[in-house]
């Protein structure tokens, strides 16, 4: 049999082979030192090898390997390439071409690229369904592909690869995440997180990308056994769904935290760069440009906080933009090695943040209390379902009591409920409970609406309220609220804009029960009257035994100008005269329930506020409170 050629013609002859196998032996030991120095020797010998014996595969895939451990990514394709040619069956070399397309696309952005990776990764899979590293690194691609489906099975068949893996759990738990699947991925995160290792685990325990200085300042200060408590409670304050037994808040940033550790955590540096930082913040962009046209690829190098003058130097740009939160974060690669960072700035702190007043009318989302990091108010795969809510503040035997109110469009034919839940001010659940939705008194055929009343002690709290339905839909309403304690005077409850006069009942032990019927979006239809309802609280009763008061309700416009100061000052817009009335009243007793209802039917289509003054004549006291409400043009809803 004859010997294979070798570059120029010549034989390889034994004596070539046995050269070039110890090279090839030579360079592994090279390998195993792990760094720069060792690299370089090895690929020299490898180099060597594969000219003195071009048919080893196993010298061609070390060699690529090499090449891609340095950075060398077009020898490693080229190299891998040749071993696929070789040996078309071989699942490292699809691996390796897997890990090269990948690099490329996580630096140029190119789709191409992307599927490029996924389909070697694939084939690799295919040829070994035991390699667990080739469907781990399958996950977090096919999730950029819009494929959560395809991800979540990639990722349980790494765990069937290997399941002492806890990347393949911690796979199955954000896969399971993104795909609704939420006491699942719920179960995996607990069980992944510790035990990964303890750099890595501590990306998913740190609170610092998304709270405050002042939350973070507090952490570091205090033991050990208290940390994880204020966690819980920072988290619990972000959670949009108080009904549910998990936290969707914490759920989404695990998730995040997973797909940015998959794509941007470099092992050596044991960090990510600011791409990982901002994707914990805000999630996936909506778009992404690598070196746009026309921006300036240079920066300025700064010393001590100065801008040293004159040269420049090059750098790769990244921009993420976020137009649903008025917001695009530009990265720049300075270093050259794919490490991104902020732009160095002496005019403004480049440190992303949303617009607040995109944010502000975005129902969908929940921003945290640093402004630094927002999350979707509803998990992956259910439906939203609009809702508007209200929570009321009254007393009840002298201690405070909560009316909360929700409202969701539905029909007669529709089966929604709402489930609710009460947190104290240190995250701990104090009441929940469900009840079904009822046929609106404001528009019976398309709304439904449910309250729900709670007596509570003094303190902050804040109220979750969830409407669910059967066809899978899911709406949030959530506010915080605090309650004094009830003290001697004059005191007045929130104002609640009702539909139509309130239910009066019997209540117990004799006594009477007042419903207004529920109207937290607080809008008035055209024609009708404004209905309002408030109690009044400790009038002074006179030796007569009554008590004697009176009350002064105006209605003013609520429209703010949102033109600048100097046009609001010299062509100011005309508003509605105020609509005022002042009556005097004298019962006995000193609990006073009190039904308003103002003609607004000729007030124009907008957002007005009601004002209401009670005097107690018999103490010569005062107190004030007031509501919003909106008037609708003729015929809208």
């Amino acid at each position: 049999m004859l010997a294979p050629l070798v570059p120029g013609g010549a034989l390889a002859v034994p004596g070539m082979r046995a050269q070039a196998e110890a090279l090839y032996q030579h360079a592994l030991r090279m390998m195993e030192r792990r760094n720069i120095e060792g690299r370089r020797a090895a690929i020299a010998d490898l180099e060597q090898a594969t000219l003195l014996d071009p048919t080893q595969a196993s010298y061609q895939l070390t060699l690529a390997r090499a090449y891609y451990q340095s950075g060398f990514l077009k020898s490693a394709r080229q190299r891998f390439e040749r071993v696929v040619a070789m040996m078309p069956n071989d699942a490292e070399s699809r691996y390796g071409l897997g890990q090269v397309w990948r690099r490329d696309w996580l630096k140029y952005l190119e789709p191409s690229s992307l599927a490029r990776a996924v389909d070697h990764f694939a084939a690799c899979c295919r040829l070994r369904p035991d390699h667990a590293d080739g469907w781990i690194l399958m996950v977090p691609l096919l999730v950029e592909q819009n494929d959560v489906r395809g991800a979540y099975s990639a990722a349980q068949h790494s765990l069937e690869a290997d399941g002492k893996r806890p990347e393949a759990l911690l796979a199955v738990a954000y896969t399971a995440y993104r795909n609704g699947l939420i006491v699942r991925a719920d179960s995996a995160f607990q069980a992944a997180i510790p035990r990964l290792p303890r750099t890595v685990r501590e990306r998913f325990d740190d609170i610092a990308p998304v709270a405050t200085e002042r939350d973070t300042s507090e952490l570091s200060r205090l033991p050990e056994s208290e940390q994880r408590d204020f966690v819980r409670r920072f988290w619990k304050d972000l959670d949009p769904d108080l009904a549910t037994q998990v936290n969707e808040a914490l759920l989404e940033y695990r998730a995040r935290v997973a797909h940015a550790y998959f794509l941007f955590y470099n092992p050596k540096l044991r960090e990510w760069d600011e791409r990982g930082e901002v994707y914990v913040r805000y999630g996936a962009p909506e778009k992404t440009v690598y070196n746009p046209v026309g921006m300036n690829l240079n920066f300025t190098r700064v010393n001590d906080g100065r801008m040293t003058s004159g040269r420049m130097f090059p750098a790769n740009v990244l921009v993420w933009d976020y137009p649903a939160l008025g917001m695009s974060v530009m990265m720049q690669d300075r270093t050259l090695n794919e490490y991104y960072m902020l732009p160095v700035t002496m005019d403004h702190d480049p440190d992303p943040l949303p617009d607040p007043g995109l944010l502000a009318r975005r129902t969908d989302q929940l921003a945290a209390r640093s402004g630094r990091a927002v999350f979707p108010m509803l998990p992956p795969g259910i439906l939203p379902l609009p809702v508007r809510g209200t929570v009321a503040r009254f007393e009840s035997d002298a201690s405070p009591q909560i009316l909360a109110q929700i409202e969701a469009r539905g029909t007669p034919a529709d089966s929604q409920w709402v489930e609710w839940a009460v947190l104290d001010s240190a995250a701990g659940e104090v009441a929940r409970g469900a009840r079904t939705l009822s046929p609106s008194a404001c528009d019976p055929s398309e709304l439904r609406v449910a309250d729900v009343s709670k007596t509570l002690a003094a303190g902050v709290y804040t109220v979750g309220l969830t409407v669910s339905d059967r066809r899978g839909r899911r709406g949030v309403y959530r506010e915080q609220i605090e309650l004094a304690a009830a003290r001697a005077g004059l005191a007045l409850s929130d104002v609640l804009v009702s539909c139509g006069a309130p239910y009066v009942g019997a209540g117990s032990a004799g006594s009477v029960a007042v419903r207004p019927e529920p109207n937290p979006g607080a809008r008035v239809a055209s024609g009708d009257p404004l209905t309002a309802y408030f109690e009044i609280y400790h009038l002074s009763v006179g030796k007569d035994g009554l008590a004697r008061f009176e009350y002064v309700y105006t209605v003013k416009s609520a429209e703010k100008d949102p033109r600048i100061w100097i046009q609001r000052a010299f062509a100011p817009r005309k508003t509605p005269d105020p609509i005022s009335v002042t009556r005097g009243e004298e019962q006995p007793g000193s609990l006073r329930r009190q039904f308003v209802s103002v003609p607004v039917q000729s007030l124009p289509p907008g957002k007005y506020r009601l004002e209401v003054t009670v005097r107690d004549l018999n103490a010569a006291t005062e107190a004030k409170t007031w509501a919003e409400f909106l008037k609708l043009p003729a015929g809208g809803s």
